[in-house]
């Protein structure tokens, strides 16, 4: 996600730069924070230069009739003067003007303007001025200038140009470079689920490249919008998955996609995790990595943790124990349960409850093929070294788990029992004894 970002940054700032986008990608290392800030500095620099000789303009033009100063505006002033003119007239007055003003050269003098600089001229211009300039610089690809807007129109005027923007392709492309993020949420809420659902689809085009924007928008999103969008992403078929699966892989995209799993509906968490392709080795070390890099562990598990109980259970026999296990396995193959386990032993004691909530939870067929994987994988020292973790009250919900496992293995009671109660854990081992007595 952070390389989509920098991209994003970079393409914006070569606009304000009049530059060749490929002459910076020497900026590509640069996190796209400082990018925004360098643009911003610099398109402050441009814009502040000969200020109070604009001011003087913007005053003259109080003393002509509207009519003669937008004649005089189209005949006599390139688009970057007149944006800069703006930038020092009452919000009134430059309104007034540019509803004058032919459609063509108003967007002309869009792309010059600095919306920080004119952003009540932008929230209060007429809808229909804002629609028809919004398709003008639509036709003619200017979709960075359309983000940069965003954050200062009306949601009146949203509304309207979401209306007259036909082609969900245009959205998507806008909404790369859309920086009031926080509007993101209601901007999507506006589209029907038709439109929403057709940006989804437009992803599967490898041609457009769009899959890396569309888990950006969804990174944006409210919770819920998050789970519909997502749902919606998880209702095509196998074979696109997997491309979506593999496309997320190539482009480090793991980051942005995980927390749209959490907010899945459960059905289709399942239909995502009994992918073939996510039973790869390979493909579990790429996510638990990006994982670690950016530090997901730290809000994604506030997120798990919410998950109600009987989803998770539900999503887990949707999924069916055979390619549960085969996924275990895979985790295995890439080294990734005992890091696994690791972090689980770091979870506070409310996300280690839930933990074993779940665990209890799970139907006894597929308690008992983990425990084979276990036993097999030989993980029980770092199982029981997290089970020390959860307080004994806590704990009391594994004893009917850990009776029917020791009842079905006694082998494991005498073989694990002096480790377990080193530990700390008497009540369970006490659990245990008493089924194979």
């Amino acid at each position: 996600m952070t390389s989509l970002e920098v991209r994003a940054e970079i393409l914006k700032l070569a606009r304000v730069l009049d530059r060749n986008p490929e002459h910076l990608l020497f900026l590509t290392e640069v996190p796209a924070a400082d990018i925004r800030r360098l643009r911003e500095a610099a398109h402050e620099h441009l814009f502040n230069g000969e200020r109070a000789r604009f001011r003087r303009i913007a005053a003259a033009t109080k003393l002509l009739p509207t009519r003669v100063v937008t004649a005089v505006a189209e005949k006599a002033f390139a688009p970057v003067f007149l944006a800069r003119i703006a930038g020092e007239m009452p919000t009134d007055r430059a309104i007034e003007i540019a509803q004058r003003m032919n459609t063509g050269l108003l967007a002309d003098v869009t792309l010059e303007l600095d919306p920080r600089a004119v952003g009540p001229i932008l929230h209060g211009m007429p809808v229909a001025v804002v629609r028809a300039v919004a398709l003008e610089l639509v036709r003619r690809g200017e979709h960075i200038a359309m983000g940069l807007f965003v954050g200062y129109l009306s949601d009146r005027a949203i509304r309207e140009v979401l209306a007259a923007l036909t082609d969900e392709e245009d959205l998507l492309r806008i909404g790369l470079f859309i920086e009031a993020r926080e509007r993101i949420p209601t901007l999507v809420r506006m589209l029907s689920t038709q439109r929403q659902r057709r940006i989804v689809e437009l992803a599967q085009d490898e041609a457009k490249d769009l899959w890396a924007t569309v888990v950006a928008l969804m990174a944006q999103v409210d919770a819920q919008t998050q789970r519909t969008l997502g749902d919606m992403v998880a209702d095509q078929d196998d074979e696109q998955l997997t491309r979506l699966l593999h496309r997320s892989q190539d482009q480090d995209l793991w980051p942005g996609i995980l927390p749209v799993v959490i907010r899945m509906s459960p059905d289709k968490q399942a239909r995502l995790l009994s992918l073939d392709a996510l039973a790869d080795p390979e493909v579990l070390t790429r996510i638990f990595e990006d994982a670690e890099r950016h530090d997901l562990a730290r809000t994604l598990l506030p997120m798990i943790a919410t998950i109600d109980v009987d989803d998770v259970v539900a999503a887990a026999n949707a999924i069916g124990g055979e390619k549960l296990v085969r996924l275990f396995r895979a985790a295995e193959a890439a080294n990734l349960v005992p890091r696994l386990l690791a972090i689980a032993a770091r979870l506070d004691a409310e996300q280690r409850a839930w933990l074993m909530a779940v665990t209890v939870a799970m139907p006894a067929e597929l308690q008992e093929r983990f425990t084979d994987e276990v036993e097999r994988a030989q993980l029980w020292p770092p199982l029981i070294d997290l089970a020390a973790t959860i307080p004994p009250a806590a704990r009391a919900g594994l004893a009917a788990a850990v009776a029917r496992i020791a009842a079905a293995r006694p082998e494991l009671v005498e073989r694990l029992a002096e480790q377990a109660e080193a530990r700390g854990l008497t009540d369970l081992v006490s659990v245990a004894r008493a089924a194979t007595d």
